[in-house]
């Protein structure tokens, strides 16, 4: 059992992102709580079931997607030093 079998959709925090990559033509797209739990039947879902049911935004594509949290927008540099 992983995350995405343990955790549902409305377990997640409001305005959590989630971010979709297409498996075959690694295209992204971020998409949050919200937006995810209007589509039908996604409201109570499990992580594992809103990934099978997502496919590719591109209309030429429609491939398969992996789903994955966003835990911070924010990127920091490295800070340190050799002692």
């Amino acid at each position: 059992m992983n995350w995405k079998q343990d955790l549902k959709l409305s377990d997640l925090d409001d305005g959590t992102k989630l971010e979709i990559v297409c498996k075959r033509c690694e295209i992204v797209r971020y998409e949050t709580k919200e937006e995810l739990s209007r589509m039908p039947g996604m409201k109570k879902a499990y992580i594992d079931e809103v990934e099978k049911a997502l496919r590719c935004n591109s209309r030429f594509c429609r491939g398969h997607v992996r789903v994955s949290l966003i835990y911070d927008d924010k990127t920091e540099g490295f800070v340190g030093g050799m002692a």
